[in-house]
């Protein structure tokens, strides 16, 4: 907040100079005071006039304008000063920094374009795609070809698709949606009055030490589902760590559900932040009607938002149920012997989280090459391991309960990721991640965190040249490999 300007005591003589100009009438009546020109040895031959002398009118509309100059730099000063402390400029200024990182990054092209096809076809008022590509994958019934995934990421590109068309660049808006959740995220960190260095790091970390980075240079329909998810995420943090207006939340991240579905099941990490900071005991939180409804609404914005994926099934197949991946032709897959989700497909998301190592190929360099079919979290992210060292309170607990939550309908899918840089589906629980992150490292950054740190962002970047410019994917015989 810019307070009133209090002028300094260097510039006190002039808040006296008597005006003899007509033409300065907003400085009329200033004299200047007596006793800044009581030792005769330094004042001017100017005409006296009893206790105090005027200045000629050249003397005088030049010191006028110094002083009214230095006001006004004062000003400015000061609202530049405000505008630096403020974490939505900061905010915005760390997400120019990482759009112009991840720009640099990408090859820029990836064709699986359905989100970009789905908002051309939402502006023409269908859901189905009108004479799509082949490769595209996508639910094909009798009265269309309809984009499998929910339908968020589409409607976040109607006003990109509005104006450039299909000539839009999918690619480079999910770089941009990526450099603005993380931007998000800092603004909450504030919120939060996390440690300037441990807020520093934790950006460094989401931004560029995960498969985050991969996914929003990717851009392709499923990377571009996660990129949003995040977005989405982080704007249903901002707002319950700031304003916690609670159907706006619940709005929020509804909308990252609309993204990628699992995301509906992180409710508890929200929940609870909208009453972070209340350090009742849990019974009286309980017994606080009016915290009983907030919580009520939130839950009620999000239900509302779960309620309109209904609906678009509905629209699209006839009924409520999603008939997209669904689709006969995907439940013949071998990967869905028993069904889309299983109990038995879990060891294949055990093995891709824990247990997926790079390849070492020592015929061509890089020599250490990441697989098409993914690579180990920690091996991916290794400061993630901080996550077993978090300490437990009221933050922690609902942290660990949304991300346990959200991997329930993940762990028990049919496949695991198909062709990825890390675990993609484990973008989905990340701002939960790194919140635990956060507490592993106690709150605070060391030489060795950030040593850890950097070697995230090292592995980073080997994933992101990975795929995006030097073909070093060790690729699975048979299956589409690198950014095709």
């Amino acid at each position: 907040m810019c307070h009133p300007y209090q002028p300094s005591e260097e510039f006190s003589p002039f808040l006296h100079i008597r005006s003899e100009s007509s033409s300065l009438r907003g400085l009329q009546g200033i004299r200047l005071a007596p006793e800044a020109s009581r030792d005769t040895r330094r004042r001017p031959p100017y005409e006296d006039i009893g206790d105090s002398w005027t200045l000629p009118d050249p003397y005088h509309i030049l010191t006028l304008q110094m002083a009214q100059a230095a006001l006004t730099f004062d000003r400015i000063a000061l609202l530049t000063s405000d505008a630096v402390r403020s974490r939505w400029v900061q905010g915005v200024a760390i997400a120019a920094v990482i759009f112009a990182i991840y720009l640099a990054s990408s090859d820029l092209y990836d064709p699986y374009n359905q989100y970009e096809r789905l908002a051309d076809a939402m502006l023409h008022g269908r859901l189905d795609l009108i004479d799509p590509p082949d490769y595209l994958e996508l639910a094909h019934y009798p009265d269309g070809a309809y984009v499998i995934n929910p339908p968020a990421p589409a409607v976040l590109l109607i006003p990109f698709v509005a104006i450039w068309g299909l000539n839009t660049n999918q690619v480079v808006i999910s770089m941009l949606v990526g450099a603005a959740a993380v931007g998000l995220f800092w603004v909450a960190m504030r919120q939060l009055d996390w440690d300037i260095r441990l807020s520093a790091g934790m950006i460094a970390l989401l931004a560029f030490g995960t498969n985050f980075w991969w996914a929003a240079a990717d851009g392709g329909m499923w990377m571009f589902a996660h990129v949003t998810a995040v977005f989405f995420m982080m704007g249903a943090f901002v707002e319950a760590t700031g304003a916690k207006r609670p159907w706006l939340v619940g709005l929020l991240l509804g909308a990252a559900g609309l993204s990628r579905l699992p995301v509906f099941l992180s409710f508890p990490f929200f929940a609870y932040l909208l009453v972070h900071g209340d350090d009742r005991p849990l019974l009286a939180l309980v017994r606080d009607r009016s915290l009983r409804f907030r919580i009520g609404l939130f839950l009620c914005s999000l239900a509302a938002l779960a309620a309109l994926d209904l609906l678009y099934n509905y629209a699209r197949f006839g009924t409520i149920e999603d008939k997209g991946y669904h689709h006969p032709h995907y439940l013949t897959e071998p990967s869905f012997a028993h069904g889309m989700n299983d109990l038995s497909y879990i060891h294949r998301h055990i093995e891709a989280i824990f247990l997926r190592l790079p390849v070492l190929d020592l015929s061509s360099f890089p020599y250490l090459k990441p697989s098409a079919l993914g690579l180990g979290v920690f091996f991916t992210t290794p400061a993630l391991l901080y996550i077993f060292r978090t300490s437990l309170n009221r933050l922690t607990i609902a942290a660990i309960a949304a991300t346990l939550l959200t991997l329930v309908p993940i762990v028990t899918y049919g496949v695991v990721g198909a062709s990825q840089f890390g675990y993609r589906y484990g973008i989905d629980v990340y701002p939960m991640l790194v919140v635990l992150t956060a507490s592993g490292m106690r709150g605070k950054m060391s030489p060795l965190k950030w040593v850890i740190i950097g070697l995230s962002c090292v592995i980073g970047l080997w994933g992101v040249l990975s795929f995006e410019h030097f073909d070093w994917v060790a690729c699975d015989p048979g299956r589409v490999c690198g950014n095709t």
